[in-house]
């Protein structure tokens, strides 16, 4: 292979007569040894830092007569042909590690799988997709795919009855204070009735006083003037006086009686102690309570995959 122009020319493919194989990590640097552990091509340099470093210094390396100028696998060994590590945004991924089912790159190798057992993955990639696992893949996904739907039909439908959950619950409530109003209203109704029959009676009484004072004061004034009517005649003022007399012992009397007897009912609500307890508690007339558990939804999907 010649320069061109003083431009070294593109290599040729992995597994050309004429291949010149590249250093993995260097890129540009013509590779001397290939590691059969990491199944990477490695220049003189490289190589050198492989064999003296702890964790590779006993990896195999091909050099020489045993220098594969062809990839055992036949892939080509550029930077394009795998994916970038995500934990190592420098290194690419090539290795899989079963016991954790784990994509490595070399330094995820080294650093958290260097006891497990590493496929390289292009070796165990070649039938994968007509493999057995390949085609469980497939049918899990389709599968998964399914419960989403049937999962999204369950939430639908819990939705609805969320909705119509709370207005029943809402027509209840009204309905129970319209109940608590009928009653508040019917039994105002019954206690000013009440307290309008005590009324009533102590008027009544009152009344019926205050008619009969009318009539012995209306005595009263016509005793004075019979009285004032008799001045020039001895004998008719003695007789009309005694008659006065007597009235007015009996109307002294039925006045200290009338006393006795103006009085009148006093009242006052008296309030229900329930019902006060009621109006000063947060949590009065009614409370909301969990009377199921919470609908499971999506029941299957939660049993996993099989």
């Amino acid at each position: 292979m010649t320069e061109v122009d003083g431009r070294k020319p593109d290599p040729p493919d992995v597994g050309s007569a004429d291949a010149v194989m590249y250093c993995v990590p260097c890129g540009n640097v013509a590779a001397s040894s290939f590691c059969k552990d990491c199944h990477e091509y490695l220049c003189s340099s490289c190589t050198s830092f492989h064999e003296k470093l702890g964790i590779t210094k006993n990896h195999p390396l091909l050099k020489g007569p045993q220098f594969p100028s062809i990839h055992p696998t036949r892939q080509k060994q550029t930077s394009e042909s795998f994916e970038k590590c995500d934990d190592h945004q420098q290194e690419e991924i090539k290795f899989f590690c079963k016991k954790h089912k784990a994509l490595c790159c070399v330094a995820c190798s080294v650093m958290m799988h260097e006891q497990c057992k590493k496929d390289y993955i292009p070796d165990i990639a070649q039938g994968y997709k007509t493999g057995v696992e390949y085609s469980k893949l497939q049918s899990d996904i389709q599968d998964l795919d399914q419960l989403g739907i049937q999962c999204q039909a369950d939430i639908d439908r819990c939705l609805k009855e969320v909705d119509a959950l709370n207005w029943d619950e809402v027509d209840k409530l009204r309905k129970y204070k319209t109940r608590i109003i009928e009653y508040l209203n019917e039994r105002e109704k019954e206690l000013i009735a009440e307290m309008q029959q005590l009324r009533d009676r102590d008027t009544s009484l009152l009344q019926d006083i205050q008619a009969r004072l009318n009539t012995w004061q209306s005595d009263l004034s016509d005793a004075r003037a019979k009285l004032q009517s008799h001045q020039q005649s001895s004998y008719k003022l003695f007789i009309t006086a005694k008659r006065t007399q007597t009235l007015v012992d009996q109307l002294t009397e039925a006045l200290n009686d009338m006393q006795q007897q103006t009085r009148y009912q006093r009242y006052g609500i008296v309030k229900d102690a329930e019902m006060e307890k009621i109006l000063t508690d947060k949590t009065g007339i009614a409370t909301i309570r969990t009377v199921t558990e919470m609908a499971k939804i999506g029941i299957k999907l939660a049993n996993g995959l099989t």
